[in-house]
């Protein structure tokens, strides 16, 4: 779920700019983060606890929450020129 999470906020970053650098790098930065966090790629292990529950939610929770927050007002609009811009 944490991957279709970054990928939803990935997506949006590329849409409201306009500009794939971007996500790109904000990729880089979360894989070089959990990198030196984790000192390597680790899959996560659901243990049941609290702390792992709360991790989870958090970790799509927020993203969620900040891609609908961006689909909404004066966002929108600049997603929806960008859009026709690179669909145009």
């Amino acid at each position: 779920m944490y991957a279709a999470a970054l990928g939803l906020v990935l997506a949006i970053l590329y849409l409201y700019t306009g500009k794939l650098w971007l996500p790109m790098l904000y990729h880089f930065g979360v894989d070089f983060l959990n990198y030196a966090v984790n000192g390597g790629i680790k899959a996560q292990v659901w243990s049941g606890t609290l702390s792992d529950l709360v991790s989870s939610l958090v970790s799509i929770v927020v993203p969620v929450a900040i891609a609908i927050w961006m689909m909404t007002g004066k966002r929108k609009l600049v997603i929806d020129e960008n859009i026709e811009r690179l669909l145009g």
